[in-house]
């Protein structure tokens, strides 16, 4: 009964990240305040139904189930800690700039401490893990394909007050088309993680050689064939947002974690380096090429272009004669206007380098310290660190940062041949995860989005679930 009761929750947990970024990535205030409340209901009742089953337990004699790894409950009160200092700051011995968006960042931290703690509580074996794992992935897929009906529509529409145009980058339902990339790059990883969890089984019996077509067909069949079509689905949305950023991201990422592989795991090497491969030429190249990779190497090359336009623009407007057109409204953005708040926030740093101004006091603070950037509208910082230590200070990101290291030192502990494929696969796709993630904060400010943080926890999360000393078994056969 407490075995029905988990997976049922485990059930709605999913349907709960399918939803989250429908909403314009959850980034709102009401939708932000639903998910930390449907998170924090189901938590309460998934300990309910865990005190009864142990108390069901003990009644029968039989032993306890140990739970997730130790690490675990260090990564989750140093988000306790991070949530709590957040709160701080809106008391009298705190400080921050605008309280009520102070508490909305309360808000989402606590629902993130609510999901991590979820995960460890209801995700307790292989079979589970897989079962989150790809209810991530199939909602990416929804919003992939959700993004690639949108994009071909090429429709203007208005959706929570926000006014959304089609067809120029994919955005599905995010506020910007950077916001889903980034998005996609955390449901590529889990499906990564499904993939070569799968691609790490070897079968019972090898087929003959001369059945090779009896092979072939049953791979087209076979429930990797299905997670490769969804790898594929989800790569053409990332492509058809054209981010700059985060097609380069998917690309270094998963050459870097696909050489740790090789280089910690020979059993999963082969595998890996055939899912890259595969993913880079096949999806990126041939696939890219048909749908506009192209475009995004235009994008690319289009920053400098569009800052010649700017400075031909400014002297124009000195000299203004007839006939003079005007600057086009829609042009690229300059690698030098995404770091203008960058160099701007400095001052804010060096003013208060521990608290911070507040969290999510950002847009308010940033105002009085424009310098290079005072013609140009920033809501963000355009970069995650940055805008970390600007709300929460040095200490903030200490603390967030103690957990993104500890979770990839984590994957990089189960990532060798002691661990079954299942674990290995797990630990692969977290890396990738971990690392786009690092790498994407640098310059965009995608872990402001809810949805996409909200992902993150669950992939740090999934690597903490697998429990200190899991044994390796024979997984289960998933075709």
């Amino acid at each position: 009964m407490t075995q029905q009761a988990e997976r049922c929750l485990l059930g709605f947990f999913i349907l709960t990240l399918i939803w989250v970024p429908l909403p314009l990535g959850s980034n709102r205030q009401w939708p932000m305040a639903l998910f930390s409340a449907m998170v924090w209901v189901l938590l309460a009742v998934a300990g309910l139904v865990k005190l009864a089953g142990a108390g069901q337990q003990q009644r029968r004699g039989g032993p306890i189930r140990t739970g997730s790894a130790w690490g675990s409950h260090l990564v989750l009160s140093l988000l306790v800690l991070f949530t709590a200092w957040c709160a701080l700051q809106l008391s009298p011995w705190g400080y921050t700039e605008t309280p009520h968006d102070t508490r909305l960042q309360v808000l989402r931290s606590l629902g993130y401490v609510g999901l991590f703690w979820l995960v460890q509580l209801l995700v307790t074996s292989d079979r589970r893990r897989t079962a989150l794992l790809t209810g991530i992935m199939v909602a990416g897929v929804v919003q992939a394909m959700i993004a690639i009906v949108l994009y071909s529509s090429s429709g203007r529409y208005t959706l929570m007050d926000e006014a959304v145009t089609q067809g120029i980058r994919a955005t599905g339902t995010f506020a910007g088309p950077d916001a889903l990339a980034n998005y996609l790059l955390f449901t590529l990883a889990a499906g990564i993680a499904v993939m070569l969890s799968q691609m790490g089984q070897q079968p019972p019996h090898a087929a003959p050689s001369k059945h090779w077509l009896r092979g072939a067909l049953e791979f087209m069949m076979s429930a990797k064939m299905i997670v490769r079509l969804m790898l594929i689905i989800m790569v053409i949305a990332l492509v058809l947002t054209r981010s700059r950023l985060g097609n380069g991201t998917f690309f270094v990422a998963l050459m870097l974690v696909t050489l740790w592989i090789a280089g910690r795991s020979p059993r999963l090497r082969k595998p890996a380096a055939i899912l890259a491969i595969s993913l880079l030429v096949i999806d990126l190249i041939v696939v890219g090429q048909w749908i506009g990779l192209s475009k995004v190497l235009a994008r690319m090359q289009a920053t400098e272009l569009a800052l010649q336009q700017e400075q031909v623009a400014s002297t124009s407007a000195s000299s203004p004669t007839p006939g003079t057109q005007q600057v086009p409204q829609h042009r690229e953005e300059t690698l030098e206007e995404r770091i203008r708040p960058l160099q701007d926030a400095i001052a804010m740093i060096e003013e208060r380098p521990w608290t911070g101004f507040g969290a999510g006091s950002f847009y308010t603070a940033f105002t009085r310290y424009k310098a290079k950037s005072t013609k140009f509208f920033y809501d963000h910082a355009h970069s995650d660190y940055v805008e970390i230590v600007t709300d929460t200070g040095l200490i903030g990101l200490a603390l967030l940062g103690a957990v993104m290291l500890l979770s990839l030192g984590r994957a990089a502990h189960l990532m060798n041949d002691r661990q079954g494929p299942h674990v290995r696969g797990v630990a692969a796709g977290a890396s990738m995860g971990i690392v786009c993630a690092l790498l994407h904060a640098t310059l965009d400010l995608n872990l402001q989005i809810n949805a996409n943080a909200a992902t993150l926890i669950v992939l740090l999360a999934v690597v903490w679930s697998v429990p200190r000393g899991h044994a390796t078994t024979t997984p289960h056969r998933t075709q």
